[in-house]
């Protein structure tokens, strides 16, 4: 019984101010629609894919070469990129396709084709570049990547994001809310003079607003009514 009465006092305060959620929570999706059509910079990756023929025990050694500064130095001054090369670096990865020996080389740039170029380079001047470190030619480009007609954005979900957006704002406006009534002092309830006086509360007097003034007047004038239609 205790826990139905704390729930329905927790509605009850959420009620009362339920107009600082709804702005909340309005200017939560408003600000999660801007940053996700206007703000967020759209990535694109590209990948291709190269067949490393080595053990495995030497498949990891060569697939961190991939990203070594020899490499994406090389690469950086072939595009002329202003990137570091550890900057670049950290656009490319890597992956083994279900443990073979066949890596995919990805690469994510805010400029669709400047992604296709990179791990295009990437990948032939790893080939070469293993073949002089290493002195190993096992290393064979299978699909080099492509320029989609339609490149499609890999970090852009609009909904999502405004969705998002907006169970934030419901939540800090919740704790908004609930902080804003820890602080409130004032008597609400029958319940609060209780527990500030200690004593129990035998009636409460109904507010008098014009509403029930009318319906009283009313009444009265059904009632005169009657009497007269009895009387005569």
């Amino acid at each position: 019984m205790e826990k139905e009465i704390n729930l329905k006092s927790l509605f009850t305060v959420i009620k009362r101010r339920i107009m600082v959620v709804a702005v909340f929570v309005l200017l939560a999706g408003l600000v999660g629609t801007i940053y996700t059509f206007y703000l967020k910079t759209p990535l694109y990756a590209s990948s291709a894919r190269i067949l490393i023929q080595a053990t495995p025990e030497a498949m990891n050694t060569l697939r961190v070469i991939i990203k070594e500064p020899v490499v994406m130095q090389r690469v950086a001054q072939e595009l002329n990129l202003p990137q570091s090369p550890g900057a670049l670096s950290g656009q490319i990865s890597t992956e083994n396709l279900q443990g073979s020996q066949i890596v995919i080389i990805t690469a994510v740039d805010a400029n669709p084709e400047r992604a296709v170029d990179i791990v295009n380079a990437t990948a032939a001047i790893y080939k070469e570049e293993v073949a002089r470190i290493m002195n190993f030619s096992g290393v064979q480009i299978l699909a080099e990547a492509e320029m989609s007609p339609y490149p499609m954005p890999i970090n852009q979900n609009h909904v999502s994001t405004i969705i998002t957006a907006l169970l934030v704002g419901c939540i800090l406006s919740v704790g908004l809310v609930f902080l804003l009534d820890s602080f409130d002092d004032t008597i609400k309830s029958e319940r609060d003079i209780e527990k500030l006086l200690g004593v129990p509360v035998l009636g409460s007097v109904s507010k008098n607003t014009r509403q029930n003034t009318s319906d009283k007047h009313s009444k009265k004038r059904l009632e005169a009514l009657r009497g007269e239609s009895i009387g005569s």
